[in-house]
């Protein structure tokens, strides 16, 4: 009974609460135990503040009605991780299920105040799609109330492992490469695209150049290209977001809006 109960709060996500319980039954050999396999499945210290943010992560996605088992978020350093499945995925099989109102989509970064002063002003941006999933981001990062906080806290703060955010040092390896005039390129054409945003709408400006970049930078490693309603939609999903696999493993997410199933097999976009 109690063994059955440990697994069924460690399949939950419970894992200090868990080791408290098991303190507090005199189990000194299972609370040990507990401890390291939480060093080992999630790379993190079970009573540090990054694990009680893992927790409060994954209770979220339960409380918003996700439905996924086996699934954890691993930490390899201090802002790199990822899903680890503690089960044989098998072909075909529906290992999570994400509610439509727990995903991002342009149209979220539209509804923000500042997205409907894009869309009126109508500034140049380029990828749409990619600056209005960013915005709504950072407005909900401003938000010390926001709903999305329990993903949001567990979301990358840096983007160090991107050639355009890499050190002068690492920058010097690629010399003699196209791959220099590519950072330089790339980074020109977000800071003007910064500029123009600032020009456009002054608020803005609340937001850095090197916060809007970076978080836009993130958000092309993170999206999903799926078939919403007929039309091609580019997304961001809770938890999905971190799986690592190539173009040719398939993620299904059920997704329901109007009380109707509107999503099927989504595929990491080829484009990323």
């Amino acid at each position: 009974m109690i063994e059955r109960k440990i697994e069924l709060m460690w399949e939950m996500c419970q894992v200090t609460k868990l080791i408290e319980y098991t303190k507090t039954l005199g189990m000194k050999e299972k609370t040990e135990e507990l401890k390291k396999r939480c060093k080992e499945e999630y790379g993190l210290e079970y009573n540090s503040v990054s694990m009680e943010k893992v927790e409060k992560f994954m209770s979220w996605m339960r409380e918003g009605r996700a439905k996924f088992r086996g699934l954890q978020l691993k930490h390899y350093g201090p802002d790199y991780r990822g899903v680890h499945t503690r089960k044989t995925i098998e072909a075909s099989e529906v290992f999570l299920k994400v509610p439509y109102d727990m995903i991002i989509t342009p149209k979220s970064g539209k509804n923000t105040e500042i997205g409907k002063k894009i869309l009126a002003t109508k500034v140049k941006v380029n990828w749409d799609y990619l600056v209005f999933i960013t915005i709504f981001l950072m407005t909900e990062m401003h938000n010390p109330n926001s709903k999305w906080k329990p993903y949001l806290d567990v979301y990358p703060r840096l983007a160090s492992t991107f050639p355009i955010f890499y050190t002068e040092e690492e920058k010097s390896l690629l010399t003699g490469t196209p791959m220099l005039d590519h950072i330089a390129s790339e980074y020109k054409m977000l800071s003007e695209e910064y500029n123009r945003l600032v020009t456009a709408i002054p608020e803005f400006e609340k937001f850095t150049e090197e916060e809007y970049i970076r978080n836009k930078i993130l958000v092309v490693s993170r999206i999903f290209y799926v078939t919403l309603e007929g039309a091609g939609e580019r997304i961001m999903v809770p938890l999905a977001g971190n799986i690592k696999y190539n173009t040719k493993i398939c993620l299904i997410i059920i997704m329901k809006k109007l009380g109707k199933l509107i999503g099927n097999t989504l595929k990491k976009s080829l484009l990323l």
